[in-house]
């Protein structure tokens, strides 16, 4: 009796099948959270490629137009920003529509422009009305133009597809907990007896429940880092055969969900295996059965 009285002696299949299930459930959170990193990065990429085009006067000297070259230049918000001389802008408008409309006006009726790229964050409406009454207060720019159609566009599909993220990532939670929570439960079933039997020769509450405890944390640690090499091998074939996720570039943020996983198997696995304890040292003997 006393070579069992403080800890399981061997590791048993229900424990393995509770360590298999639990790195398949956080597996698959990694997996949601891969989803939400490469979705925000989408969508801070397509941000960054709205071009805005400042127009200048057309009586722009030199001097003015580095002015607001130097100006720019300053803004750490503007990823970057390209000068296009009127003759430029001429050139590339009758290549791509096939049309030389300079010898049919006899004249070239384009401005001289920057144009210019944003941080992600400065793309929405409300950023972009105050960018604009900024760069209207330098004296050469007479007009600043974008497509509020595509960006007003993007930040509404992005804002539904981080709503629909969040829900998802929500529901995907509760799974989880539930699923950990039943399965804990279940590999516990088969220790009731040893439970309620130590309980009987006078062991106390707590020399009961630390053994099963720490193996639950053992447990929960090893299911975590089990889903974390699943999740980083399942990345590195993503990366190397199909270039949709970029590890070394977002590697903190996997980081993070790597952490996140481990915290979230062992916490929980704590909470499950201890209110399972307590369950059965609560109950008659008769109720085990």
């Amino acid at each position: 009796m006393a070579r069992n009285s403080g800890k399981p002696t061997r590791a048993k299949p229900s424990q393995i099948y509770a360590i298999i299930s639990i790195t398949m459930v956080l597996f698959v959170l990694g997996l949601l959270g891969t989803l939400f990193i490469n979705a925000t990065n989408l969508s801070k990429q397509l941000r960054e490629q709205v071009e805005i085009s400042l127009f200048l006067e057309d009586e722009a000297t030199p001097q003015q137009i580095d002015k607001v070259k130097s100006f720019l230049g300053k803004k750490k918000y503007i990823l970057q920003a390209d000068y296009v001389s009127k003759e430029k802008a001429a050139k590339e408008f009758e290549k791509e529509y096939g049309e030389e409309f300079t010898d049919i006006l006899g004249f070239n009726p384009l401005s001289n422009s920057f144009n210019i790229y944003l941080e992600a964050k400065y793309t929405h409406q409300d950023s972009l009305s105050n960018l604009e009454y900024e760069f209207l207060q330098e004296e050469a720019i007479k007009e600043v133009y974008y497509h509020k159609n595509i960006i007003n566009l993007i930040n509404d599909n992005m804002r539904k597809l981080s709503i629909g993220l969040l829900i998802l990532g929500a529901i995907f939670l509760f799974i989880a907990i539930s699923l950990i929570d039943n399965t804990i439960k279940l590999s516990m079933y088969s220790n009731r007896f040893l439970i309620k039997s130590m309980q009987l020769v006078g062991a106390t509450r707590r020399f009961i429940t630390r053994p099963f405890v720490n193996r639950s944390v053992v447990n929960g640690l090893v299911s975590g880092f089990l889903a974390c090499i699943l999740l980083f091998v399942l990345l590195y074939f993503l990366e190397k055969n199909l270039n949709l996720v970029h590890i070394q570039r977002d590697i903190l943020h996997y980081v993070y969900i790597c952490f996140s996983i481990i915290l979230i198997g062992v916490l929980l696995s704590y909470w499950s295996t201890k209110a399972a304890v307590l369950k059965y040292l609560k109950m008659k003997l008769d109720e085990l059965y």
